[in-house]
This record gives C-alpha cells, sequence and structure tokens, in this order.
C-alpha cells in the first residue's frame, strides 16, 4: 500500500528538521562552546606584549641579564600591589611606569612578563574559588597551569623550587587521600604518606628536612592517626603525638 502524497511530505519535512537541528547545534557547539575552552598561552600577551613574549619563549635567559630585577617574582608581586592599589587597576600606568624605570627593551620585556604573570593570576584564583575541588587537586591544577604559561627556564625563574614547597604538597595530598578514602587505616595512610614523600623529596630531603615545621608534624600525625585519637583525651593525645612524631621521622630518615 504506497503512503498518500502528503504524509511523505510531512515525513521529509520532519526529517530535514531534524537533520537542521542538528547541524544548527553542531555550529553553535563549534562556534561558542568550543571555544570557551581557550588556551593559556593565548591570553598570555595582549597588543603592546605579544611581540615581547613570543620573543621570550626562545631567549628566557636574557632575564637573567644585567639591569633585571633579580627576585623576579617579588617584582611582579610589587609591581601587582602598585597596580591594584596605588593605581586602580589601571594598566595602562603600569605600563607606563615600566618603561620610565626600564627604558630600552628591558621595560617591554617585563611588561610582557606581567602580563603573563596576571593572566595566571586570574586563572588561579578561578580554580581556587571552585568549591568541588579539594586543597590537593586545586594545587595540582595551579601548578599545571603555571608550566603550561611558563615553561622551562621561566618557570624556574618565577618560581624557584624552595624546600617548604613539598611539606606543603604533602599535607594537602594526605588531606585529599583521607578525603577520599575516610575509612582508612592508619597503617595504608602512613604507607601512601611515605610513598609520596619519597617521590616529592627525592635527592633533596636532606635539605628540605631542615625546612620541616613541627606544626607540618603535627598535622600529619593528626591526619594520620585521626581514629586513634579520637576517644582520647588532651593528656594522651599530646604523648601519643609525641611519639607518632618521632616513629614517623624515623621511619623515613633512617
Amino acid at each position: 500500500m504506497r503512503m498518500p502524497t502528503n504524509k511523505k511530505k510531512i515525513a521529509l519535512i520532519l526529517l530535514i528538521s531534524i537533520l537542521l537541528s542538528f547541524l544548527l547545534g553542531s555550529l553553535v557547539y563549534i562556534l561558542f562552546l568550543k571555544k570557551t575552552k581557550v588556551d593559556p598561552m593565548e591570553t598570555s600577551f595582549d597588543s603592546r606584549s605579544e611581540i615581547y613574549w613570543k620573543r621570550l619563549q626562545n631567549r628566557p635567559e636574557v632575564l637573567k641579564g644585567q639591569g633585571y630585577p633579580s627576585d623576579l617574582r617579588d617584582f611582579l608581586e610589587t609591581l601587582r600591589g602598585k597596580e591594584s592599589y596605588q593605581w586602580n587597576g589601571d594598566r595602562e600606568k603600569t605600563y607606563s611606569f615600566l618603561l620610565t624605570e626600564y627604558p630600552d627593551e628591558r621595560g617591554h620585556v617585563l611588561y610582557a612578563v606581567y602580563v603573563a604573570y596576571m593572566n595566571w593570576k586570574e586563572k588561579a584564583d578561578e580554580i581556587e574559588s571552585q568549591v568541588s575541588l579539594t586543597s590537593y587537586e586545586k594545587l595540582t591544577a595551579i601548578n599545571r597551569l603555571k608550566a603550561e604559561i611558563f615553561p622551562g627556564v621561566l618557570y624556574e625563574l618565577i618560581f624557584p623550587k624552595h624546600p617548604t614547597t613539598p611539606p606543603a604538597i604533602l599535607v594537602s595530598y594526605l588531606e585529599d587521600y583521607i578525603s577520599r578514602n575516610p575509612y582508612s587505616y592508619s597503617r595504608e595512610r602512613k604507607r601512601i604518606f611515605l610513598r609520596k614523600k619519597e617521590e616529592l623529596y627525592q635527592k633533596e630531603k636532606w635539605v628540605i628536612q631542615t625546612w620541616e615545621s613541627p606544626n607540618f608534624y603535627r598535622q600529619v600525625v593528626d591526619l594520620m592517626y585521626e581514629r586513634e585519637m579520637k576517644e582520647m583525651t588532651d593528656e594522651e593525645k599530646t604523648f601519643y603525638r609525641s611519639s607518632k612524631i618521632e616513629e614517623l621521622k624515623s621511619d623515613f630518615w633512617n
């Protein structure tokens, strides 16, 4: 039995409508949604800094040269404070200040670094504001972003390694593990902690050790033995904590 002509037309119109909807949806995704995933490197410069920032990727060692700030991170943070509080967020004044204080190429190069640094700060603040992430996930994401925006030598110059960094990462890592495994036993927590510590400290463990604060070990023990200490009195906790701190040090350093 043949389908009436009107029904054929309706079916054809419906088919065309479905295809058009699909194509339109794909177009919206390509033009708008897909564009939201911006490469952080693409927003690390403005019209005035683009040339110098791109040149800097090939010769970052220029920042080690004479006339450049010896502590680049401190310089950038000081400049950020000036722009925020002294110049009311006016980037134009920041640009003029740098060209005045650092004539020739230096002012342009430092401006390029500053724009990239502020781009990183803005994106890092966005990560920090995400309540769905743990402190360790935030730390990991921010560090990954640093490496993307400031590769190689640039990273080392702006974010030089410091012995206090591994202990801070360790505490965040342990907190993250416990939040995901709240019923884990202390021996398991200790095992993953020591394994991560070995990974982070590597050949610099003797240097890092001198920067480990008493509060660091207190935090670790309180996290690791949370269940055991829950029913203890304050006096019992103090004694137990002290013994576990010494035990933890011995396990790793000997």
